[in-house]
């Protein structure tokens, strides 16, 4: 009997220490409630890579921290967010699904490997290269490789029919587009953001350049600008630390002559938040508009507020336009743009580059504008760009939704921004 009475003493010690044991290792993960709409309704969830068993509406819990989220239903775009959120948190996401067009765009060249541009947007694609769900309509694609021809073409992309873009590059040939940068001079140190370009342009057998454009490479982003009988004259925005700067036209015949590439320092530290706009129409007047998390409003007419500012205010064509932040503040920032004004053009056609830190976090765009209005009350002249969310002092694009408050204050400042 006592050895009987022993055992079973162990037994429910061992069983004890086991559901104890049990209890330290089943300890529940920090948790919070995600909760995820879409407009349509119906898309498959996927949460940090994983697909959910559920589609929207939905609610989920998931742990506390950082989290990638992507919706897809079949006929739209994906949907793709970033977001943070701490223990015990609701966190609700609205997504409103575009539709994916049946459109494709065929690239090829010869030779191959040229860059691919869309509507004046480096793609980062090369060729030959297939793109799908391009927007039906007009568009404008341009293809180069160093040492050959840029090619240039408008087309209709029509939804259900394939367009198919077959370029012989070429090699250029005399007479050629011949640049003489006066400023900046190359390994030039600059502490402002915002510097002025100086150049001529003509053929190298001496005859004038007759074109009204040409290519600025800026940190091997292209950029158009106006060229004035031979002359140019441009503000830029350079980075921190180290720029490369280069110039391209074309002739008459569609030959393409390069400069030199210029080196140009800048002696500041890089900025949390750098918004750069920039848009390919020569005539259009678009504005970069920037809410930071206190409701301050950074515009052409109020170009500082507390923690950030906006460098130029460009009316007439291309930009760029920047907005930075150099210490953010803990919140988010929504960025927009107007459409003030296309003057003597039919459309613009708008880019946004995002840099966290100095490195390049997202290119936005293009988003075609049709319609303008400097009075800032027509949904059709505003482009919702994005949100970026700082946390814990890490700044990222999450395209978190605004508050009420927040949504009340944009639009009040939109109704109530004055003519230029």
């Amino acid at each position: 009997m006592k050895i009987g009475k022993l055992f079973i003493v162990l037994m429910f010690i061992g069983t004890m220490f086991f559901l104890s044991s049990c209890e330290e290792t089943t300890e529940p993960e920090a948790s919070a409630t995600l909760i995820v709409n879409s407009t349509p309704q119906g898309a498959t969830i996927i949460l940090d890579g994983e697909p959910v068993r559920a589609v929207t509406p939905a609610t989920l819990e998931i742990e506390s921290g950082y989290h990638e989220l992507r919706l897809e239903l079949t006929g739209y775009q994906d949907y793709f967010v970033t977001f943070t959120v701490d223990e015990g948190d609701t966190y609700n996401i609205d997504a409103i699904l575009e539709v994916a067009y049946d459109t494709s765009l065929q690239i090829s060249s010869v030779p191959a490997g040229a860059s691919i541009y869309i509507d004046g947007t480096y793609t980062g694609l090369f060729t030959p290269a297939t793109i799908d769900g391009l927007v039906p309509g007009y568009h404008f694609v341009r293809l180069y490789l160093a040492g050959y021809n840029e090619y240039n073409v408008y087309f209709n992309l029509v939804e259900g029919t394939p367009y198919v873009v077959n370029a012989n590059l070429g090699t250029p040939q005399p007479p050629l587009p011949v640049f003489d940068i006066s400023y900046p001079s190359d390994q030039q140190h600059f502490t402002d953001n915002v510097i002025y370009l100086q150049a001529d342009v003509e053929l190298d057998n001496g005859d004038p350049f007759t074109g009204n454009t040409a290519i600025i490479t800026l940190n091997g982003f292209d950029y158009e600008i106006d060229v004035y009988s031979g002359y140019i004259y441009v503000d830029i925005s350079i980075a921190a630390d180290e720029n490369t700067i280069q110039l391209r036209a074309n002739s008459a015949n569609g030959d393409t002559g390069v400069s030199d590439v210029i080196t140009v320092y800048g002696d500041f530290a890089a900025p949390e938040i750098e918004v750069v706009l920039w848009w390919n129409t020569s005539t259009s007047d678009l504005d970069l508009h920037a809410w930071n998390p206190l409701g301050e409003h950074c515009h052409w007419l109020n170009m500082i507020i507390s923690d950030g500012s906006l460098d130029i205010d460009d009316v007439d064509g291309y930009g760029p336009e920047t907005f930075t932040v150099q210490t953010a503040y803990v919140g988010i920032y929504e960025i927009q743009i107007n459409c003030y004004s296309l003057h003597e053009d039919n459309y613009a056609d708008a880019t946004v580059q995002v840099f966290i830190d100095g490195e390049l976090e997202d290119t936005c765009g293009p988003h075609h504008f049709i319609v303008d209005d400097g009075m800032g009350n027509d949904p059709l002249a505003w482009w919702e760009v994005c949100t970026i969310t700082v946390y814990r002092g890490k700044a990222s694009i999450t395209n978190e939704p605004l508050s009420p408050e927040m949504r009340d204050k944009i639009m009040y400042d939109k109704m109530n921004l004055p003519r230029k």
